[in-house]
């Protein structure tokens, strides 16, 4: 990976001085911070996502197995499945309650695309997970608050993309995450409530994630997450059979053009009527 080292003095303020900052260190450190690469989690979720037709207040599960493998589940309140979504090399969405399974082969291409090239997979298993995400990423500049005891990276991405990572310097985890677009478009927003103690790692208590151009946003609260000896196969999700079958690429195309020209549907069927 490149860095710029960049050694930043600023004037101090009333909320204390910002001092210089040597950014490959810290990076380095909230990289290598330990956490498992096998994880399973227990949450409640809010999620008001109409372009894959999924709103509501439930529960669910998330598997991750680093660097870019995960499965999320949605269930009702009563235990039944509401939504699938499981990540390999593709990417698959299954909606139970319409019969819909979204797919893709390319989930690194489709993420990029939702995100205007700022993130991909192994970045969303970071923010899902509080690791410091854009490890490829080429570190622009970088500040210290040390009153606030947190750190502020810019990130350069492809194609004119940024982030903006606010990190907290004494757990190394993450406080907020904002990536734009080459317009300058808000297109990826992640922030932090808390984090608990899990073994030795600290992973995140409460989160929360947007997806501005495709009117993503989910909530999240873990309960709890435990570190996974044995890897489950639970990566792929087979096409149900007799399911609706929706390309997700020209799905999330839609949605984008949509949100742009402003005229984004309510609900998903308007969307896959255009």
């Amino acid at each position: 990976m490149t860095f710029v080292l960049l050694l930043l003095v600023a004037c101090g303020d009333r909320n204390g001085p910002r001092t210089a900052v040597d950014p490959r260190s810290i990076a380095e450190d909230a990289w290598a911070r330990e956490v498992p690469f096998a994880l399973q989690g227990g949450y409640s979720v809010s999620i008001d996502a109409p372009s894959i037709g999924v709103r509501g207040t439930t529960r669910g599960g998330l598997l991750v197995h680093r660097p870019n493998r995960f499965r999320l589940e949605i269930f009702s309140p009563l235990g039944s499945p509401l939504f699938y979504a499981a990540s390999d090399t593709a990417l698959s969405l299954y909606v139970v309650t319409q019969d819909i399974y979204f797919h893709t082969e390319n989930a690194e291409a489709l993420l990029r695309n939702v995100t205007g090239g700022a993130a991909g997979v192994e970045d969303l298993i970071a923010l899902m997970t509080g690791r410091l995400p854009f490890q490829d990423a080429e570190l622009m500049d970088a500040q210290r608050d040390r009153k606030a005891q947190e750190s502020t990276f810019t990130f350069a991405g492809p194609k004119g993309t940024r982030a903006v990572v606010v990190l907290d310097d004494r757990l190394l985890t993450n406080k907020r995450i904002d990536a734009y677009d080459s317009d300058d478009r808000l297109v990826l927003h992640a922030e932090y409530e808390d984090y608990m103690k899990t073994g030795r790692s600290r992973l995140p208590e409460e989160a929360l994630i947007e997806v501005p151009l495709i009117e993503f946003t989910m909530e999240l609260e873990f309960d709890g997450w435990d570190e996974l000896g044995v890897i489950p196969d639970a990566f792929t999700l087979p096409d149900p059979g007799s399911a609706r079958k929706v390309d997700l690429d020209e799905l999330i195309q839609k949605a984008i053009e949509a949100r742009e020209s402003g005229e984004m549907p309510e609900t998903l069927d308007e969307l896959l009527q255009d």
